[in-house]
This record gives structure tokens, C-alpha cells and sequence, in this order.
């Protein structure tokens, strides 16, 4: 999947951090989880985003990977292109149950 162009806020929109990833011409994660997801749900999102993204090399595998990390613990995730900075990808973490 291509990263779609998005704004970079929301309203309800918390900043998990950012995540190491240097493929495709991108250097890091940036994640950003919404007002459904629980702030004690962190760390393990956290987790499911470092093993994605150590298990991804192209943006494709990592939408994939990604959600298929994320869905185990109930959440997806929504990739985008950060407007002000081509080498990030914006991780928008939601739930998805």
C-alpha cells in the first residue's frame, strides 16, 4: 500500500513515540494512537510496532505486518505520509474491534 497524504493531527490523538525504520527511503515510525485506544495498552503496541517493523523491508509488507501485529491485541493501524517530512510514515494506531 502507498501511504495516503494526510493531515498530521487530530483531535483525541496521543503521541506513542517514534519507531526506527530505515526502508523505502523513510528513517522512522512516527505513532500516534486515538482516544479509543487505552494509554495501558502502550507497551504492548509498542512491542507489535519494534516486530514489525524489524520484519519489514517495503512499505507494502510493512501495512501488513503491522496490522497483523496490531489485530492480535485488538488494534489496526493506518499508515500516511507526513506531509512536512518524506522520510517519516505516520502510524495511526486505532481500535479495530
Amino acid at each position: 500500500m502507498t501511504p495516503q497524504l494526510a493531515p498530521r493531527s487530530a483531535p483525541g490523538v496521543r503521541r506513542l513515540g517514534a519507531v526506527l525504520w530505515v526502508h523505502d527511503g523513510h528513517r522512522s515510525l512516527s505513532v500516534t494512537a486515538g482516544a479509543d485506544v487505552p494509554s495501558f495498552d502502550d507497551p504492548m503496541i509498542r512491542g507489535a510496532l519494534v516486530r514489525g517493523a524489524l520484519a519489514s523491508q517495503s512499505i507494502d509488507a510493512l501495512d501488513r505486518v503491522l496490522n497483523r501485529e496490531l489485530w492480535a491485541l485488538g488494534y489496526v493501524a493506518r499508515l500516511e505520509a507526513d506531509l512536512t517530512d518524506s522520510s517519516v510514515v505516520l502510524v495511526r494506531i486505532a481500535s479495530g474491534r
